[in-house]
C-alpha cells in the first residue's frame, strides 16, 4: 500500500501558526498608530525621565490642576508655558516649543486648517456662556442688529470670539460684510474696548469677567451658538515619542479629575484660582461660576460638533478648504 505524504498537513500547520501570530499582533495593537512597547508586558513605563511641556492660557489650566492637587505624585516632570490666547499657544505647539496645550474648537480648527502637525487628544465641554459679545455700559446698542456699520473686534482671527461673532451676525440677519471687523490681541482689544475705539468686543473668560467688573454688558453670549468644546492638542512629535505619549495619556486622566473637583468645590477653588491667576476674587468667582468644565470622550457627538464648526469656518473663508475633522482626532488617549 503506498505511503501517504505528510507534507500538505505540515504546510497547513505552519500556515495556521502564522495566521494565529498575525491575529495576536493585530489584537495587541500592532497598527502603525500604536506606540511601540518599551517595557515588559504588564509593566508600567518608566516616566521619571520625561518632561512634559504644557502650554496654558492666562494660567487657567495650571490653576485648576494645582488647586485640585491632581498632579500630585505625577511620575514625570511638567514644564509650563503661558500665553494670552489660543493662537500663540497653538503656534508654540506647531514650532515644537510645547508638547500639549488647551484651546477652544475654533482656534484648533484654524491651526489644523493651516497644516499644523497637531492632533486632538482630549476633549472637554463647558458652559457656552464663557464666550460673549460685549458692549460698554453706556453703549446705545442693545441688539446685535444695531452693530451694522460699526467696528467690532472678535479678538484674534479664528478664535472662539470670532466664531461667536459669525453666529451672532447670522442670527441677526447680518453678514460679516455688514460690520467692520478688527482682529486684535486680547490686550489690544481690551484697551480699544475700554477707550470706545470699538463698538463691541467678542471674547472669552477671564476677559469677559474683567470687563463686566467695569460695567460692560453682554449683548449676546455663546448659548445656542458656541459648542462649549475645548480641546487638548498635542504635537505629532510628542505623540511619536512612546514615553511622552504615555505621559500625555496620564495627564489627561488627571486633568479630567481636576475639572470634576472644581465643579464640586467651587468656593475653595475660587479662592485658590484668584490667588494663582492674580485675578480679583470677585472676577475669579464669576469665571468659576460659569465654567462647569467636564472632560468628555472624543466620541461621535464631539466629531459632529467639531465638523459643524469647521464647515462654518470654511463658508466664512477662515479655512481655505473643507476639513475632515475626524482625521485629526485621537480617540485612544485619556478616554
Amino acid at each position: 500500500m503506498p505511503r501517504l505524504s505528510t507534507r500538505p498537513k505540515s504546510r497547513l500547520l505552519v500556515g495556521l501558526a502564522a495566521l494565529v501570530a498575525l491575529l495576536l499582533a493585530v489584537a495587541c495593537g500592532g497598527g502603525s498608530d500604536a506606540p511601540q512597547a518599551t517595557t515588559p508586558a504588564g509593566a508600567a513605563p518608566d516616566l521619571s525621565g520625561v518632561t512634559l511641556r504644557v502650554a496654558d492660557q492666562v494660567g487657567q489650566n495650571k490653576a485648576v490642576l494645582d488647586a485640585s492637587g491632581a498632579l500630585k505624585d505625577a511620575p514625570y516632570k511638567i514644564e509650563w508655558s503661558d500665553f494670552s490666547a489660543a493662537a500663540p499657544l497653538l503656534q508654540a505647539l506647531r514650532a515644537n516649543a510645547a508638547d500639549i496645550g488647551g484651546a477652544g474648537d475654533a482656534p484648533v480648527l484654524s491651526s489644523l486648517g493651516s497644516g499644523a502637525p497637531l492632533k486632538v487628544v482630549g476633549a472637554s465641554r463647558g458652559s457656552p456662556r464663557g464666550v460673549a459679545l460685549l458692549v460698554s455700559k453706556d453703549s446705545p446698542i442693545h441688539s446685535v442688529a444695531e452693530l451694522k456699520g460699526k467696528t467690532v473686534s472678535p479678538t484674534t482671527k479664528g478664535s472662539v470670539g470670532h466664531y461667536l461673532l459669525l453666529g451672532a451676525l447670522r442670527e441677526a440677519g447680518l453678514t460679516p460684510n455688514d460690520v467692520e471687523i478688527s482682529f486684535l490681541t486680547p490686550q489690544a482689544a481690551g484697551a480699544a474696548f475700554d477707550s470706545n475705539q470699538i463698538a463691541a468686543w467678542s471674547t472669552w473668560d477671564p476677559y469677559i469677567a474683567l470687563s463686566e467688573a467695569k460695567g460692560a454688558r453682554v449683548l449676546r453670549d455663546g448659548d445656542g451658538i458656541s459648542t462649549g468644546l475645548g480641546f487638548t492638542v498635542a504635537s505629532q512629535q510628542a505623540l511619536e515619542n512612546p514615553a511622552k505619549r504615555a505621559a500625555i495619556a496620564d495627564f489627561l486622566v488627571r486633568q479630567g479629575r481636576a475639572y470634576a473637583w472644581t465643579n464640586s468645590n467651587k468656593e475653595a477653588f475660587t479662592t485658590l484660582f484668584a490667588s494663582l491667576t492674580k485675578l480679583p476674587e470677585p472676577v475669579a468667582a464669576t469665571v468659576v461660576g460659569r465654567r462647569n468644565m467636564l472632560a468628555v470622550p472624543i466620541d461621535d457627538t464631539v466629531v459632529k460638533d467639531l465638523q459643524r464648526t469647521a464647515d462654518v469656518y470654511t463658508e466664512a473663508g477662515v479655512l481655505d478648504k473643507k476639513l475632515d475633522v475626524a482625521s485629526f482626532l485621537v480617540r485612544s488617549l485619556g478616554n
